[in-house]
């Protein structure tokens, strides 16, 4: 008896349909990108049970001619390549040939088309691998393609399926994905009948990108966008400065020519390129919009095209490091009001208990319109500007007093630290909770992290005097095979950083002399030494980190006026108040937004 036999073709459509078509997210994926081929400019998608029982989209392309209709949806039919060489220039975003061929063998994939070029329209139905006559029925412009039932005829995989909420979520997370390259693209996504999501056309990639992170709470201000151009290449980057970040790379968004891909150079490329301008552990928001030559990237690696092989992929890697190494800043954290309006009309309140404006804003039980507050207001205006009509005249001349008084009197001596003449005085005004140093600045207060700011002090004065001292008792050092390799190759590393390392024997080192400031921390440093494998400026960074972190003043540590004072003068002297490890230790409150959150409105 035979055992090898050739498959049933639809048992083998269905086969190859599943390296394609997981779930209804990538019947929208091969829409989407077939839609952006038509050069539409509108696209709608609508889903109705997570897309499971269906789900369509229509655009205004160019739509489809009745003759190509007759070879749609069959295996390997495809306008978008024609030879062998043309997968080495591939313009569009579809090229496989497999996308609808695999969606209507495990769904009811209706079709219907209006062909801008021969005039007619056209639809065509392929239910789950069987194919129906066209008809003549269409759209007055572009396409509509829908998917019904998806797997309704493999319920085994059916079954693999999420609940349609969570079906539904994974579409519109696709669309946002492919929106953000196509600015010049409005995009509308409907859910069981309601708008989820309408971004309309856009002038600008950035304009588009803010659509998104705006959703997150970050304004305009806070992000920046770079461009940067190549040999074949270019790239554009928008992206939040440093006080925009995240606990995961999730918003790392990296797109070559359109597509949105996974590649873990480039992501790693925007964490080189912020360094330490972000904490340990945060991450950024980032928009990688890389156009690339068509012959230097290959996308036909997987059926989902969410992997490319880049073969200037160095040159791009460190464009992009280069580019947000010398575009991002680093920006002092503010402390603002979120709801300045929430503030204003409740300091005018009376019933409004003290605790309520400063805690989360809730719509009152007897809730005033603002229309009607603002009526009140006015209405109390005459009982105070009525008492004394001349109260202008006697403002105006207490404050021409004032001002001959300055001018007589001798200039104020700042309580604070001795400034020059061409900086802005700090007054030191306190410690909080033995953690934070308050200090007023112009019309600014801040709130001082002492141990983060003593430890960057610490650094540079680590980095500019390295006074070296010998010790009486060397410090053994036991070391495995790759211990020994690294030390060996980067001994001289050590050396120039005040650390004398000489090897006595196989793993055996020792430590013959240190920088003056590191004797009291000598178990740190061996510590260091024996598991740090970094390079030699990663090694340099990271040694005089710990040295710094040990010695500084820690929190919950008192701190006297004049020391306090001290270290004020120095960290308001640094361009960049970061401590070693990247964490910004200053936080800025400005006096206007200290008056609004009190109430006090003039």
């Amino acid at each position: 008896m035979a055992r090898i036999n050739l498959l049933d073709p639809l048992l083998s459509s269905r086969i190859a349909a599943g390296e394609v078509i997981e779930r209804p997210q990538s019947v929208l994926r091969e829409l989407l990108d077939n839609a952006l081929d038509a050069g539409a400019s509108e696209i709608r998608v609508s889903i109705d049970d997570g897309g499971i029982g269906k789900l369509s989209v229509a655009d205004n392309g160019s739509g489809i001619a009745r003759e190509d209709l007759k070879l749609l949806g069959s295996r390997h039919a495809t306008s978008k390549i024609h030879t062998a060489d043309d997968l080495y220039d591939i313009r569009t975003l579809g090229f496989r040939g497999e996308a609808l061929y695999s969606i209507g063998a495990v769904s009811r994939l209706t079709v219907s088309t209006f062909s801008a070029e021969t005039k007619e329209g056209s639809t065509l139905v392929i239910d789950n691998g069987r194919r129906s006559e066209i008809t003549s029925a269409s759209p007055d412009r572009g396409t509509i393609v829908t998917s019904e039932n998806l797997f309704s005829e493999i319920p085994a995989r059916r079954s693999f399926l999420k609940r349609a909420s969570s079906e539904a979520a994974l579409c519109r997370q696709l669309l946002i994905s492919k929106a953000l390259a196509f600015p010049q693209v409005r995009f509308t996504f409907i859910s069981d009948g309601a708008i989820r999501l309408d971004w309309p056309q856009c002038s600008t990639l950035k304009e588009r990108v803010m659509f998104l992170y705006r959703g997150d709470g970050i304004a305009d201000a806070d992000t920046e966008e770079l461009h940067s151009e190549g040999e074949g290449f270019s790239v554009t980057i928008i992206a939040g400065n440093s006080a925009v970040k995240r606990s995961d790379r999730k918003e790392i968004r990296v797109y070559v020519n359109g597509r949105p891909v996974d590649e873990y150079s480039i992501v790693q490329a925007v964490q080189y390129g912020y360094g330490e301008l972000l904490p340990g552990g945060s991450f950024p928001y980032a928009a990688v919009f890389i156009s690339d030559s068509p012959e230097l990237v290959d996308f036909n690696i997987h059926p989902a095209k969410r992997e490319v092989r880049i073969r200037n992929k160095a040159e791009i890697h460190h464009a992009i490091t280069s580019m947000l190494q010398s575009g991002i800043k680093r920006k002092i954290p503010e402390i603002s009001p979120l709801q300045p309006e929430f503030y204003l009309e409740n300091a005018k309140r009376s019933d409004v208990p003290f605790s309520k404006v400063f805690s989360e804003p809730e719509k009152p039980a007897e809730y005033i319109p603002s229309s009607r507050r603002a009526a009140e207001v006015t209405e109390r205006i005459p009982a105070y500007t009525e008492r004394d009509k001349a109260w202008l005249e006697k403002a105006k001349a207490l404050q021409e007093t004032r001002n001959k008084m300055k001018e007589t009197s001798p200039a104020p001596v700042p309580d604070a630290v001795e400034q020059t003449s061409e900086e802005i005085p700090i007054r030191y005004i306190g410690q909080a909770f033995r953690l934070f140093l308050i200090a007023e600045r112009g019309d600014e207060l801040y709130l001082v992290d002492q141990h983060a700011a003593h430890e960057r002090i610490l650094y540079d004065e680590l980095i500019s005097q390295r006074t070296v001292q010998n010790l009486l008792i060397p410090i053994k050092l036991e070391l495995d095979s790759d211990g020994d390799r690294f030390i060996e190759n980067h001994s001289e590393v050590y050396t120039k950083l005040g650390i004398m390392l000489s090897r006595t024997d196989d793993g055996v080192w020792e430590i013959t002399a240190l920088p003056a400031s590191c004797r009291p921390i000598e178990t740190e440093i061996t510590d260091f030494i024996q598991s740090s494998r970094l390079d030699s400026n990663d090694l340099e960074a990271a040694l005089f980190a710990v040295i710094a972190c040990r010695a500084a003043i820690k929190a919950g540590d008192d701190i006297d006026r004049w020391s306090a004072e001290e270290l004020l003068k120095k960290v308001f002297a640094l361009k960049d108040p970061a401590c070693p490890h990247g964490r910004t230790f200053l936080i800025k409150l400005k006096e206007k937004d200290l008056r609004l959150m009190a109430g006090r409105t003039q």
